[in-house]
């Protein structure tokens, strides 16, 4: 029985092709924004991002928590994609806003409350966004296709803001205060506008078993004993460092590839980020076809062993031609292709896991977890970069112009885009080897949950 609408997947990648523009200027961008642009020092700005992740994330369960006991005539997920969209334009605007403070203490005290506030405000729809996957459809095979065609519309919307703000922030064009503040009204503005198709265009079919509310207690408790969800939570933060290519890729452009005249550098970052993107897409489009033969556990595994070899590839190609450097960028996007779908697919299988075990279903906290998960990771990588900036003595702008970096500079960047994510996809690997939730005795406790779904009807 098939239970989405055509007007219902569109409506929901389309969302996501929209929060994901904001996402990816806050995610790709904001590190560089604070050194570069408002002249905070990289380890200053790296605590400010580490910080800000840590307190966002510990927010997520909380936020699950809430979601978990909303009841609402529009169910528990929509009410928040309503009522989001404009906090998180506001605040993403204020985000890249650069006051002319004079005091150091004030510019680093303004970008530590702009960037708390952003978290807030997007963790109220990010929870609730990805855990809709969760209600909109009881069929695993929908869910999966329903996702994937979902991150598709993310990692298109990604693209879009290394196309652009390259080209705003250019010496040559608005700069790097102008150039940052005018991407982040574009983005806010269309980005509010297209996300809040998921609550208009969208409907929840999959309702909890157990009518009552949980209590902080109870929820607590469906984390401890949820076995799927401890593994997929420590196989991210495990591999937080997987993804570095995307978050220090600001820095990459901008201090290590040379500008040969073959790709103009202002469009360099979008070169590399398409590159990344042709990875990604292939295996986004087919995993569900990988789902009909092999399991979660399989297809994590292998295109982790993937992630590693791409990456120590790299290392050994060097960065001197461009060309050999975007076709390796092209092969280090498969295996994030690949975790870009199959975390949601893993955090679906908990809330089924932990429905079958408990007989209640927590779409929210699950799935707070999966928002929790990609700010700690980022929040772990971004702090990385930091380090490296600083341990490799990184020269930041002055007036807007940037610095000549020194060759130990440039071997501690590219260190950050290939042996540090391969280390990150050797660690992820670890729990993923304890999950059992696979094979016969997935099958028998989903055809178990339809039975019980079926008798409550």
């Amino acid at each position: 029985m098939k239970y989405l609408t055509t007007k219902e997947r569109i409506s929901f990648t389309v969302a996501a092709f929209g929060r994901s523009g904001i996402y990816t200027l806050m995610s790709m961008f904001v590190l560089r924004f604070f050194t570069d642009a408002v002249g905070i020092s990289s380890i200053a700005a790296g605590y400010i991002i580490l910080a800000g992740r840590i307190f966002d994330a510990a927010n997520d369960p909380l936020m699950g928590f809430i979601v978990d006991r909303t009841r609402s005539k529009w169910g528990k997920m929509r009410p928040y994609l309503l009522y989001s969209p404009v906090p998180i334009a506001i605040t993403t605007i204020l985000l890249f806003t650069a006051p002319d403070f004079k005091s150091m203490t004030a510019k680093v005290a303004y970008a530590a409350v702009t960037y708390i506030l952003w978290g807030i405000a997007f963790t109220i729809q990010d929870v609730p966004f990805w855990g809709l996957s969760a209600v909109i459809t009881p069929d695993e095979n929908e869910r999966t296709s329903f996702i994937s065609t979902a991150r598709l519309g993310s990692t298109a919307g990604g693209i879009l803001p290394t196309l652009i703000l390259p080209i705003f922030i250019a010496e040559n064009a608005f700069g790097l205060t102008k150039g940052f503040f005018i991407g982040a009204v574009i983005f806010a503005v269309l980005g509010a506008g297209l996300s809040s198709l998921a609550f208009f265009n969208t409907k929840e079919r999959v309702e909890n078993v157990e009518k009552e509310k949980f209590t902080l207690k109870e929820t607590v408790s469906l984390i401890v004993h949820n076995k799927v969800l401890l593994i997929v939570v420590a196989s991210a933060i495990l591999g937080s460092t997987m993804v570095m290519a995307n978050v220090s890729a600001s820095y990459i452009y901008n201090y290590l590839i040379e500008d040969s005249g073959i790709i103009p550098q202002n469009i360099l970052l979008t070169a590399m980020t398409v590159a990344i993107g042709a990875g990604m897409i292939p295996p986004m489009l087919f995993l569900p076809v990988l789902r009909k033969k092999f399991d979660l556990k399989t297809i994590y595994i292998f295109s982790s062993l993937f992630g590693i070899v791409s990456h120590v590839a790299l290392w050994f190609f060097g960065y001197s031609n461009i060309y050999v450097l975007l076709v390796c960028f092209v092969f280090m996007g498969i295996p994030l292709g690949v975790y870009n779908v199959i975390t949601y697919a893993l955090i679906a299988d908990s809330v089924d896991y932990i429905e079958w075990k408990t007989g209640k279903r927590s779409e929210g906290i699950c799935f707070a977890f999966q928002t929790f998960l990609s700010k700690v990771t980022a929040g772990i990588a971004t702090f990385a970069t930091s380090i490296v900036l600083t341990v490799t003595n990184f020269k930041q702008p002055i007036n807007d112009i940037v610095q000549q970096q020194s060759e130990f500079t440039k071997n501690g960047l590219f260190f950050m885009i290939t042996l540090l994510p391969a280390i990150g996809f050797a660690l992820t690997i670890i729990p993923m080897l304890f999950n059992d939730y696979t094979g016969e005795k997935k099958k028998s406790i989903q055809k178990e949950l339809a039975e019980r779904r079926a008798a409550h009807k």
